[in-house]
């Protein structure tokens, strides 16, 4: 039986930012059952799919949807492959979320509901006969005869030490390294799923259920292995919605990582308040050169109301700690919640202005489905919830200022969000790194599309970043009144 998995292409993006890791878990899984699987991923494969299915027929096809960036291109397959009469099953986080914007497009079978590795042992059963009908599947949503929304019965987490060591050849794996922070070879990784808090702002609650599960390390340090060794993978970017809960679980995997000799640098993703001075130095003995902390804003105020559970009075001397342990640190933020003030905003600048780094990021709230704001927002009528999935493709709050249910106004957020992002990409005095650093990252990961012979990608991916460069250059050079307004002139 052969089974496809699919990641879209993303609108905006030429090249992956991530290889594809649930898609690989569960073709990693079904292959050590036995199953015939392949992964098609559009974000670094220029193949057309006819091509696909004809060398690799498939039984089923399951598609990935994480950002609504790969809306399009989801709908188009989905639509080609159901006109030949091959099952699609739909899945991810976005998909898990919008469940009747999914169903509503007919080209889909059933959407797999959260993790699949185990929903998906139940699917191929299902196409081979084995399992008389959908709604024995734990885990998926689908219509029946009736137009209706049947949901199956609820599938607990699958215990982590089930699954199989990830199987990088399924994967073309040097279309995934980026250049980082001291390593030029860098791919995601993780060593948990899920983290145990709830912010509003976030769709860990519905997803994950604010559970936290690390994988085995032992399996782990066997990706890690490999990916060195046959690779030359440099660096490692923890992708953990939350890397390590206290310090005896990050000597554990220090320790582990420095007694690998292997020459790789690594990053990752933690809150404020777990880690002192010492912590940081011991990480960055087993190789640690950059982290990434959400703090989202410097209003108490804003903190509270998005349940962020952080202890604001140590996040100036977490980034100082860091510092001193010549660690990159780059703290991100997020501008434009309900009912946020000016003041709000101020309180933010000043935060920044005190913390030991020249990397930050700044985004617009998102309204990510399955988010308590998300929620309350469609709840009251101030938001109106997309009837399709295509609708909600449409709408681009990432990039732009789309939606503002702050009091800020929409040219104070531009100006200040473009400030710090120039002050980013200016940068001359990060730990570990050499003079411009973040600079050279973008260039380098632009010139890579010429370097793989994919002139039409570099040409997009220059063009793209060429507008964004010229919109931060504007805004954080042209509104000196604005800047002044926030401190910062």
């Amino acid at each position: 039986m052969n089974i496809l998995f699919i990641n879209p292409s993303t609108s905006g993006y030429t090249r992956s930012v991530s290889a594809p890791l649930g898609l690989l878990s569960i073709a990693t899984f079904l292959k050590s059952k036995g199953y015939s699987v392949r992964i098609y991923d559009r974000t670094v494969d220029k193949t057309k799919p006819e091509t696909i299915i004809t060398e690799f027929p498939p039984d089923v096809v399951g598609i990935s949807l994480v950002s609504y960036k790969s809306i399009d291109d989801t709908l188009s397959l989905a639509e080609k492959l159901r006109e030949k009469g091959i099952p699609v099953i739909i899945g991810g986080p976005l998909a898990s979320v919008l469940v009747k914007q999914t169903l509503s497009h007919d080209c889909f079978d059933a959407v797999s509901l959260g993790e699949g590795e185990m929903t998906w042992l139940d699917i191929a059963k299902y196409y081979e006969g084995k399992i008389a009908s959908l709604i024995e599947i734990p885990g998926l949503a689908y219509k029946n005869k009736n137009g209706e929304i049947i949901y199956t019965q609820d599938r607990p987490f699958v215990d982590l030490s089930e699954l199989p060591v990830l199987d990088w050849t399924l994967l073309d794996v040097p279309k995934y390294f980026q250049s980082s922070y001291g390593c030029k070879k860098m791919l995601y990784l993780y060593s948990a799923k899920g983290c145990p808090f709830s912010c509003t702002f976030c769709y860990n609650k519905d997803f994950h259920k604010c559970r936290y599960r690390k994988k085995p390390l032992e399996v782990l340090l066997e990706e890690i292995k490999f990916l060195v060794t046959n690779h030359g993978m440099d660096g490692v970017y923890f992708a953990d919605e939350m890397w390590c809960r206290n310090s005896d679980e990050m000597h554990e995997i220090c320790d582990s990582l420095r007694n690998l000799n292997l020459d790789f640098v690594w990053g990752c993703q933690t809150r404020i308040g777990i880690f002192d001075e010492e912590d940081f130095r011991y990480m960055h003995n087993s190789g640690c050169r950059w982290i990434f902390f959400g703090i989202e804003s410097g209003s108490e105020k804003i903190l509270r109301q998005i349940n962020k559970k952080i202890d604001y009075d140590r996040i100036v001397s977490t980034f100082s700690d860091c510092r001193k342990a010549e660690i990159a640190c780059i703290g991100s933020f997020i501008t434009a919640f309900p009912d946020e003030t000016e003041e709000d905003l101020a309180d933010t600048v000043r935060l920044i202005q005190k913390l030991e780094t020249s990397l930050i990021n700044i985004n617009n709230l998102a309204l990510i489905p399955g988010s308590d704001i998300y929620k309350s927002l469609t709840e009251s009528g101030k938001h109106k919830e997309a009837d399709t999935l295509r609708d909600f493709g449409k709408q681009k709050h990432m990039e732009r200022l789309e939606y503002n249910y702050s009091l800020i106004p929409d040219i104070d957020i531009n100006v200040i969000k473009a400030y710090f992002m120039w002050r980013s990409f200016t940068a001359k005095d990060v730990p570990g790194t050499e003079k411009h650093d973040f600079t050279k990252k973008v260039i380098t990961d632009a010139l890579k599309s010429i370097k793989t012979g994919d002139f039409p990608s570099f040409i997009i991916s220059t063009y793209i970043a060429g507008i964004e460069f010229l919109k931060t250059a504007y805004y954080s050079h042209c509104y000196p009144k604005i800047l002044k307004k926030y401190g910062l002139k």
